[in-house]
């Protein structure tokens, strides 16, 4: 898996720095049998890859007839590069006495995982800097992912949040996460083509303990075996149509571009 990316992810992602030497990549051949399984999805740490990414674009996450078409270039396009890091020195990391590695979700967070065969945890968000403090922990860790994951797969969670703070502010509530996989197919990046690719969508919500919901975003993201996240594409708050056409970001694969 070239690089593990976030399914919680804030708009406007930033570099993720790896130490040296890089490791060997695992040994992952895709099957193209349209289901993922754990180990076609290896989280390899210190490793990282290049995607495209824009702010504000009209896309199609609907597809046409299992066609996905994200292949056009753009000035404003720019490069990063993510990736999964080891949970260990960060500031947080004693709060997460069950998660693996990190993963930068922008807008200055980063989500903290693990993964074993059963799914992809997500056990909470913090900060990067410890000031103004983020931290959100979860009663339970959340699965944005079950594995084998096969098109036609639906799954839900609401998981407490007791004692949280956001942007250095308490909060107690819940983040309930609804994620489906509705299509496989062909998905198109600039110069580069996947099939077939998982599409995968996320619905979050975080509603305070008293008072109406302070976060609603929806997500889709494609899944290639063995490679991992192709592209993954955010609504603005609010949006009620899951296959929305307005994306506040878009990150494609950057073919060439480490």
């Amino acid at each position: 898996m070239r690089a593990l990316l976030p399914l919680l992810a804030a708009c406007g992602a930033n570099l993720t720095p790896q130490p040296e030497p890089l490791p060997t990549l695992p040994n992952c051949i895709p099957n193209r049998d349209g289901t993922i399984t754990a180990d076609e999805l290896p989280v390899v740490l210190g490793t990282s890859a290049a995607y495209y990414e824009s702010t504000n674009v009209t896309v199609n996450t609907a597809g046409t007839n299992g066609h996905w078409d994200f292949s056009v270039e753009s000035a404003s396009d720019t490069v990063i590069e993510l990736g999964p890091v080891a949970l260990g020195p960060q500031w947080y990391a004693a709060e997460f006495p069950g998660g693996q590695f990190t993963v930068d979700a922008g807008g200055g967070l980063t989500g903290i995982y693990h993964q074993d065969a059963q799914a992809l945890w997500l056990d909470g968000t913090a900060s990067i800097a410890e000031s103004p403090k983020t931290l959100v922990r979860y009663t339970a860790p959340v699965a944005v992912l079950r594995f084998p994951l096969a098109d036609g797969d639906t799954f839900s969670t609401t998981a407490d949040i007791p004692a949280g703070t956001i942007s250095g502010l308490p909060f107690i509530g819940n983040d309930r996460v609804d994620v489906d996989v509705t299509g496989r197919g062909r998905l198109e990046v600039p110069y580069l083509a996947f099939s077939p690719v998982l599409r995968v969508r996320t619905h979050v919500t975080r509603t305070p303990s008293t008072g109406t919901p302070v976060i609603d975003r929806r997500t889709t993201i494609f899944l290639f075996e063995c490679f991992g996240e192709v592209t993954h594409v955010e609504s603005a708050p609010d949006e009620p149509n899951p296959d929305f056409t307005n994306a506040a970001y878009l990150r494609r694969f950057a073919l060439g571009a480490n």
